[in-house]
């Protein structure tokens, strides 16, 4: 059985939503298929017969290299991981993070929850933490400035993840694991990086990159107050724990967002579009992970720039998008009110771009259509034959698939996949089609057929 992320746990459904148009419709989990994309020889292809660069959790695999979380079970042949549903008792497991329990025992999610920090143990697998200390017979924490996943707490600001539930603290926030929490693998966490110490089995998240960028840590996923403090500037409920994290922007990434390679981040070279070569991924060297650091001159077509007076108040960026004629210009909320340089579309200065031509998020695409990787982590327009990826497809956020699902990548990449969605796909996400508020997760009202926070501008 597959349970959401939170302690102790609740038994969910296990449907999802299907694309009808901007209706959501639920069907048979069955029929729909929630195996997170598919077998390998079935994924949905991009337009051009692109196929997608990473599965799902659930799809199938042989090395952890095709999947999106990096981890492959090699015994049952999925990808794993990823801080989506975890594992009741007797699931099969790879790590500890991967049972709600946070123990995972011969391959399965043991029947007792971990034994909490301080209290007596005998050995570390018995510990939320990993590490029973042999000097005091206790169960050594991992982190003494929060409390990790497993955890007893009075309120959220206890825990390490912000999420305390029901007296615990709980792993699952948002789709990845915030800083100082427990980790197993570098790809669960929003900073794309796992602290793990030599002889042990559990880890924490540490920080993201750090540099001089319009925003400082507030990357996609990282929990949040307020949209300022976002390097997208918006800052609204996750679908499953309804939990405010900084919601990830369309297409390329803006500045001081995470980034594997230039082509991940807005403004890098090659694309064409306004900006073009201003941007890299700066990363420390051996690094996987860095940040899309500063533009050089102007600001490059799809990043944030500055909007004064919408649903965030002020989006307290600079204010000097490129385009054609260098002129400072062009900054309008996206649809999901994300506000971004946009010269080129119907809204720009320039021809808005054509099937298979190149883009930074959606807004610059020709009939509405959507703006996804291909199979060399290039942005183009997709055709508009579809309204939304299905599982298996591709996609940047979990606005680009179809209800329910959601978008699987490795932090800082613009290539994911859609699949199976934390809590079973029970409902649409942030930005994900509506037909109406009940279609939408934990009361985020459908704001002209999409689930989002109405982009309101004063």
């Amino acid at each position: 059985m597959i349970m959401s992320r939170t302690l102790p746990f609740a038994v969910l459904a296990m449907v999802v939503y299907a694309c009808a148009g901007n209706s959501a419709q639920v069907n048979d989990a069955a029929d729909a298929g929630t195996d997170g994309g598919g077998d390998g020889d079935d994924l949905r292809q991009f337009d051009g017969g692109i196929p997608p660069l990473c599965r799902g959790p659930g799809a199938s695999c042989t090395t952890g290299s095709q999947c999106c979380t990096a981890a492959c079970n090699v015994s049952t042949g999925r990808c794993t991981g990823g801080v989506g549903p975890c594992g009741d008792a007797g699931t099969t497991c790879s790590d500890a993070t991967d049972c709600c329990n946070l123990r995972c025992e011969d391959g399965k999610c043991a029947v007792a929850t971990c034994i909490p920090d301080g209290v007596s143990c005998t050995k570390g697998a018995d510990c939320c933490s990993g590490t029973c200390d042999v000097g005091t017979g206790t169960c050594k924490a991992l982190n003494t400035q929060c409390k990790t996943a497993g955890n007893s707490c009075g309120g959220n600001g206890e825990c390490c993840s912000t999420f305390c539930t029901n007296g615990t603290c709980a792993l699952g926030a948002s789709y990845c694991i915030q800083t100082g929490d427990a980790c197993t693998r570098a790809e669960d966490c929003c900073s794309g990086s796992c602290n793990i110490a030599a002889g042990t089995v559990l880890g924490t998240c540490n920080p993201p990159p750090t540099g001089s960028t319009n925003c400082n840590g507030g990357i996609d996923g990282t929990v949040c107050s307020d949209c300022g403090t976002c390097c997208s500037r918006l800052c609204a409920p996750y679908g499953p724990t309804g939990v405010k994290i900084c919601q990830p922007a369309n297409g390329c990434h803006v500045n001081g967002d995470l980034c594997r390679s230039d082509k991940d981040c807005c403004g890098a070279a090659g694309s064409g579009l306004p900006g073009d070569g201003n941007v890299t991924c700066q990363k420390e060297s051996g690094a996987a992970v860095g940040i899309c650091r500063n533009p050089q001159s102007c600001n490059p077509e799809g990043n944030v720039c500055y909007f004064k007076d919408y649903v965030c108040g002020g989006s307290s960026s600079r204010n000097d998008c490129c385009d054609h004629l260098g002129a400072k210009s062009g900054c309008v909320l996206d649809a999901i009110g994300v506000p971004r340089c946009h010269v080129v579309g119907i809204n720009g200065n320039l021809p808005c771009r054509k099937t298979s031509e190149t883009c930074a998020f959606s807004g610059d695409c020709c009939n509405d259509a959507d703006c996804l990787p291909d199979a060399t982590g290039t942005l183009r327009c997709a055709s508009t034959s579809t309204s939304c990826s299905a599982s298996g497809g591709a996609c940047t956020v979990n606005g680009d698939c179809c209800g329910g699902l959601t978008c699987n990548a490795p932090p800082g990449s613009i290539s994911g996949t859609c699949g199976s969605a934390p809590g079973g796909g029970k409902c649409a996400l942030y930005g994900q089609a509506c037909g109406s508020a009940n279609d939408c997760c934990n009361g985020v009202p459908c704001t002209d057929g999409t689930c989002m926070t109405p982009v309101t501008v004063h």
